[in-house]
């Protein structure tokens, strides 16, 4: 009986630090967003410094969203500094591809809502 409680215990323990690594993985994730959309914002005269901003503001949302307290900043350094120029190119690709999935989303429901509107009866 005991064995199976301390089983039961080292399982419960094991999945908790696996869904810790995987939130951490994202988080990791949405900080190199942050950091490639930073760095498109910062260059100057470029038309990719409006898409960089968006991109910054939203994977900033996103990690508010979830861990409201995360220390942003030092994980910017952190990932900053191990971050290669190829990271930079491929992660840029990554992460646009999601801020456009959003947008295309953000899209369909501003047609839903139109075309509610103009069903909806005038009062």
């Amino acid at each position: 009986m005991r064995k199976r409680g301390l089983s039961m215990l080292v399982a419960t323990l094991g999945l908790a630090s696996m869904r810790i690594g995987a939130q951490e993985a994202v988080n990791i994730a949405d900080i190199r967003c942050v950091i490639v959309g930073m760095k498109l914002a910062g260059a100057t005269n470029s038309p990719d410094q409006s898409r960089g901003f968006l991109l910054t503001l939203y994977y900033i949302g996103r990690l508010d969203g979830r861990v409201p307290k995360l220390d942003i900043e030092h994980l910017i350094i952190e990932e900053t500094r191990k971050m290669t120029d190829a990271d930079y190119v491929s992660e840029e690709k990554r992460c646009g591809a999601g801020l456009a999935e959003k947008g295309q989303q953000i899209t369909v429901i501003g047609k839903h809502l139109v075309e509610s509107g103009k069903k909806a009866p005038d009062r």
